[in-house]
């Protein structure tokens, strides 16, 4: 059944999922690497555990992998230009933007909030990989601070509910 399904629409359909958007970093041979991550996961409280998805043909996923650490940089509504950033060459991704290396990863200046990690395994799934890791430091920034999403193709804000 799955040779059945169209690529294209397999991507249509799944564009109706909210994703955060978060920028995967880490210091590798001593150069900062990034990388736009939409499938960030929390995935348990004890332990504190989190992962996210990679395709395996990913140049800088090869590079991230091999990190002692891994920064979560989760992104604010407003910062679009940081993601479009985090798509260029990899070596111009952190060049103009505001950062520094905390917890031994770069961390962007005015993110919702910011998680360091450590892998703890990588399986494969399809066309991807993915990573189990260890959550060993975190922050959030204030609450009214919100996060950047990516939903039907675009950058969305989240917008509260009605109250009922």
């Amino acid at each position: 059944m799955a040779d059945s399904i169209d690529p294209k629409f397999f991507r249509q359909v799944m564009s109706q999922v909210p994703t955060c958007v978060t920028v995967v970093t880490a210091m590798v041979d001593d150069a900062p690497q990034a990388m736009v991550i939409g499938s960030f996961v929390s995935i348990s409280i004890d332990p504190p555990l989190a992962g996210f998805f990679c395709t395996t043909a990913s140049e800088t996923w090869q590079k991230l992998r091999r990190a002692d650490a891994l920064g979560v940089n989760v992104l604010s509504a407003t910062q679009i230009d940081v993601s479009n950033a985090c798509m260029r060459a990899p070596d111009e991704r952190l060049g103009d933007l505001d950062w520094e290396i905390a917890d031994g990863a770069p961390r962007i200046s005015g993110t919702s909030a910011w998680l360091t990690l450590t892998i703890d395994q990588v399986s494969v799934a399809g066309d991807h990989e993915f990573a189990l890791c260890n959550v060993e430091t975190m922050e959030a920034a204030d609450p009214t601070v919100e996060a950047l999403a990516f939903y039907g193709g675009a950058y969305r804000t989240f917008a509260p509910a009605d109250s009922q």
